[in-house]
């Protein structure tokens, strides 16, 4: 018996054994570098690019914490207290004027020193890597040269218009380079601003709109050059803005005064430069594509108000016309094409708003609605498909809720055009979507296009009876009800659309719902009864149709 033990440890020993010496092996394998494989020279170079990617991604991974003393002290402490020093400056100079302390060209003077000191310095902490104190310095430099140009021109007529104009446009152009040659946008920011605002800081006796709308256009058109240019997204939307508001106070102030073709130049300028970044921009920048949609709205705001409606109607044409051409010549960029396709959309909407009124043009907003459906489901775009359902739904509503007073009259057609958009709007959902889908579609539409059109039936049919007795119109009615479902379940039969059979059988039901529920009272004894059996006899006939069928 022992010996039997002996040898039952034995063979579980020399088993934990093997299974030891397999575990070393596997971690063995683990552990040890794999052999050399001899790989095509191409794949080799990729293999030794791996590491670098991994370790590359692992450190972008690694969020480093946010240092807060260098975010508040080094970046927003300089950024505030510039504005505080500014201010003491302006400041001291008018105590300095109070008290007799410093004349008028004096305090011209200490203007620009200052100024220059603050140039000065700023570049030599910058090159000393303090770059936010130095731009912020360098940056302070140009309000500071601005309103000590317009103190010598204004406050103290030491300077003419055409002197303090040149002046300004100087210290915008040193703004701008100072804006490139730091690659700094707080600067191109400021000197934006400061750009802007020099118009309005220099007094004239016979203020010119073509100067000062040539000057505002073209300052920006140069500040818009920079954001693409040094890629810089808040200068680009701002220089955008700063345009309309500056011209949109200019009008306020100055009215028609022959100044409304001027300012529609000015901003359709503004929109075909930002256009031309959209398209030209070799990568898709989603600022520049929601800046150019929101600019294409605006523009239209501007188009009907300085513009009369003929010339409003031909440039909305011209966009329309530019931006066909722009999804067709950025067809090879998929995002770009979509975002012209969208342009299109709304500049086609507007086209259609300013060609014909509402009540009678609203059949073409289902129209267009539907055909931005189509591209929508064509290359899977999901506003675009929101812009199709608004557009579709508030239009197609606003013809369900016209009543139909004629039946030979434009909301009967505006309704024949909705119901046969139905049918569109299924057939391309079909085509468009995955199989497993297609029945939705075809229930859901159903029911809709089958409600509708008996909605539509009865309108047409009370607008056509309206001259006949109450018994008369209740019969036409039930007749014109068993008509379409009779229609539906032929359709039905010979395309092998069951969804058509089954909206076939429930308008029968519905028909004989409304025959005992509402019908019975208005209707003689020997007709009840005659519809009743005619009533009863289709739907045997259908019934017998379904058996024959299985």
């Amino acid at each position: 018996m022992e010996k039997e033990r002996i040898k039952e440890l034995e063979r579980k020993i020399s088993s934990l054994e093997e299974d030891v010496a397999k575990l070393k092996s596997l971690v063995y394998k683990t552990n040890s570098p794999r052999p050399a494989v001899h790989a095509p020279p191409k794949q080799r170079q990729e293999t030794a690019k791996r590491p670098a990617q991994t370790v590359a991604k692992s450190s972008q991974a690694i969020e480093e914490p946010v240092d807060w003393e260098k975010v508040f002290f080094q970046t927003w402490l300089p950024r505030i207290f510039i504005f505080v020093f500014i201010i003491g400056v302006l400041w001291g100079f008018k105590a300095a004027s109070d008290y007799g302390l410093m004349n008028e060209k004096a305090k011209v003077v200490l203007g620009f020193v200052v100024s220059i000191g603050f140039a000065v310095t700023g570049h030599f902490q910058i090159k000393k890597s303090r770059l936010v104190l130095g731009q912020v310095l360098v940056g302070g430099a140009i309000p500071i040269l601005m309103l000590t140009t317009f103190a010598m021109h204004s406050l103290y007529h030491l300077a003419g218009p055409m002197l303090a104009f040149m002046l300004n446009a100087t210290w915008i152009i040193l703004g701008i380079a100072a804006t490139v040659f730091y690659r700094s946008q707080a600067l191109g920011i400021i000197s934006a601003v400061g750009g802007v605002l020099v118009p309005f800081l220099i007094e004239s006796n016979s203020p010119n709109a073509l100067v000062f709308i040539g000057y505002e256009t073209l300052l920006y058109i140069v500040f818009l050059y920079v954001a693409v240019k040094q890629k810089y997204s808040i200068l680009y939307v701002l220089s955008a803005i700063l345009l309309n508001l500056t011209l949109l106070i200019y009008y306020s102030f100055v009215g028609d005064n022959g100044v409304k073709e001027l300012l529609g130049m000015a901003i359709l300028i503004q929109h075909l430069c930002l256009l031309s970044s959209f398209f030209l921009s070799k990568s898709v920048l989603q600022i520049y594509a929601f800046t150019l949609l929101s600019s294409l709205a605006v523009t239209y705001g501007w188009l009907l108000a300085v513009f009369n409606d003929g010339m409003t109607t031909l440039v909305l044409l011209a966009l329309v016309i530019i931006y066909a051409l722009g999804a067709y010549a950025a067809r090879s960029s998929k995002e770009k094409f979509e975002f012209f396709i969208t342009y299109l959309i709304v500049a086609v909407a507007f086209f259609i708003h300013q060609l014909v009124d509402l009540r009678e043009g609203v059949i073409l907003y289902v129209i267009q609605g539907l055909a931005v459906y189509y591209i929508a489901m064509t290359y899977k775009n999901l506003l675009h498909q929101l812009f199709s359902y608004t557009i579709y739904i508030l239009s197609a509503t606003y013809i369900l809720v016209t009543p139909i007073e004629e039946v030979l009259s434009l909301p009967t057609l505006n309704w024949l055009i909705v119901l046969a958009s139905i049918l569109v709007f299924i057939w391309i959902s079909i085509q468009k979507t995955k199989e497993d889908e297609h029945d939705t579609f075809k229930i859901g539409g159903s029911i809709i296009f089958s409600i509708l059109s008996l909605i539509f039936a009865t309108q047409v049919t009370v607008a056509g009876t309206i001259d006949l007795s109450a018994n008369i119109q209740t019969l036409i009615m039930t007749a014109v009800w068993l008509v379409l479902s009779i229609a539906a379940f032929i359709i039905g039969s010979l395309k092998t659309f069951k969804t058509s059979t089954y909206v076939g059988v429930g308008i029968l039901f519905l028909t004989l719902f409304k025959l005992v529920l509402y019908d019975l009272p208005f209707i003689p004894m020997a007709i009840r009864a005659l519809l009743f059996i005619v009533l009863g006899a289709i739907g045997l006939i259908i019934s017998r149709l379904f058996y024959k069928k299985k």
